[in-house]
Formats: C-alpha cells, structure tokens, sequence
C-alpha cells in the first residue's frame, strides 16, 4: 500500500511494526493492523495546519466519520478491535504473545484453522485502500 500512498512515510512503516500484539505484544491495546489502519487513514484525511482554520475542522469532522466507519467495520468483521478480544472471539483462547510458548500455542490453533493475524492484516490494508482511494 506504501508504494501507491505517497503520505504513507517509511517513518510511518517502521514505527507501526511495535503495534503488533496490541502495542508490544501486550495484547491489551488496539490489533496492531486496526492502528495501522488508523494511522493511514489519519495521515490521508486529517488537517496538517496546528492551528485549524473553519474549512479544517469542517476536514477533520469529515475525516473522523471515516475514522469511525473504519472501527465500525473492524469490529463487525472481527470481533473487537483491542488485541486480547479479538483472539479470544478469532480464536477461542486467551494468549500471552510476549511468552514464546503461548505464541507456539496459538500459532497451532492459527495453522489448525487455516487463518491467522497476517489474514486480519490484508483484510484491514483492502478496506483501508478501498477508504482511501
């Protein structure tokens, strides 16, 4: 998605790899694809200026609609949008992704069902490209 998006920065890219696992592997924050989602959404649609004039506040409240749809659509299609929610509901358990085994664990269960987190991650880039463009 980088290549077609020119506001999408290789800052941006590295900076969204710590957001996997709910924010470090913590999985109590936000899928890692639903912020990466938001952040591209944001980085296309918000006003850059510190001070808002009339016509960029009208820009932001246009843009937080999409915000909006985007986590409305998230969660009907996967459940939730914080980490911890959304493997219970995809995936039957609760996991610890900072502990080696409980990944191993719940890659079994990944592999078993045939869908795993790189899955929610494509479907998240389509329905944010489909947003943007």
């Amino acid at each position: 998605m980088q290549g077609d998006c020119d506001f999408i920065t290789d800052d941006m890219v590295v900076s969204a790899i710590a957001l996997a696992g709910g924010g470090a592997r913590a999985t109590a924050g936000s899928c890692g694809a639903f912020s990466g989602g938001l952040m591209a959404l944001s980085a296309k649609f918000s006003p850059r200026s510190a001070e808002l004039s009339k016509e960029e506040l009208e820009e932001l409240e246009k843009a937080k609609v999409k915000f909006y749809a985007f986590r409305d659509w998230f969660v009907s299609e996967f459940g939730s949008v914080t980490c911890f929610e959304m493997l219970r509901k995809l995936f039957g358990g609760s996991y610890n992704l900072a502990s080696e085994e409980s990944r191993k664990e719940l890659k079994k269960v990944q592999d078993a069902m045939g869908f795993n987190c790189q899955v929610v991650t494509a479907k998240t880039v389509v329905k944010v490209a489909e947003m943007i463009l």
